[in-house]
């Protein structure tokens, strides 16, 4: 049986998995099995107390504090968010989120939560880069938890610099008023959900939770991909 000009080309142009760069094989869909036995998973779906709740809770009052993986620079799971964010593949935010999904459901760590919020991006960071990285996690884990998805509340109104290259408190001041509420798609108090890629001084989320609660009132509770609090 001669091969087919599909698995021709796939020989040479195999697709490598986002975390270890390495080719995928068989079964393997978004990220290999290898990575998925390594990536440094959290505990934070039953230890409702955890560093990451304790740390946030320092600046803004939080019900729950969730994220996927531990994160640390030139690691598998910071490849994972580069690809995600900077190279298209936005499928791996899904991915994801049917992988947190369960646990969350699982653990009830979010039972009394009314909606979903992804983060937003900044209009034109948005048109740069065609989509907004925590969109399809977030659509994932709404699917999972059977909450609404709501990304029409909260806009990003101010443009920040690169956080990356700031120090903590430089981070803060970056931030600092740089989110706002629709004003004609108020919803009512609720339980929120906030949901960011990556939590590293937790600035940006900080900021984007106080505008919710002073301007919308209700609780919140965050949920991120993977964060350099835990």
């Amino acid at each position: 049986m001669k091969p087919t000009l599909g698995a021709f080309v796939s020989l040479f142009f195999s697709k490598l998995c986002p975390g270890c760069m390495n080719p995928l094989y068989g079964t393997d869909k978004i990220v290999c099995f290898d990575c998925q036995l390594s990536l440094p998973q959290t505990d934070h779906p039953w230890d409702h107390h955890n560093l990451l709740w304790e740390r946030i809770n320092e600046s803004l009052k939080v019900e729950r504090a969730v994220s996927l993986f531990d994160f640390k620079k030139r690691s598998r799971v910071a490849s994972l968010l580069y690809q995600l964010k900077y190279r298209g593949q936005e499928e791996i935010g899904a991915f994801l989120g049917d992988w947190l999904g369960p646990l969350l459901r699982q653990s009830s760590v979010f039972g009394e939560v009314d909606a979903v919020l992804p983060l937003p991006l900044h209009p034109k960071r948005l048109r740069q880069r065609g989509y907004n990285q925590v969109q399809l996690f977030s659509k994932s884990l709404a699917k999972h938890l059977k909450l609404p998805l709501i990304d029409d509340l909260v806009y990003r109104k101010k443009q920040t610099r690169q956080l990356a290259k700031m120090q903590g408190l430089d981070r803060f001041k970056e931030v600092d008023e740089a989110f706002a509420i629709r004003q004609n798609n108020l919803y009512p108090p609720q339980h929120w959900l906030l949901v960011d890629d990556v939590i590293t001084t937790g600035a940006t989320i900080v900021s984007c939770g106080k505008t919710i609660l002073e301007d919308c009132g209700g609780r919140l509770s965050i949920v991120s991909l993977a964060s350099r609090l835990s």
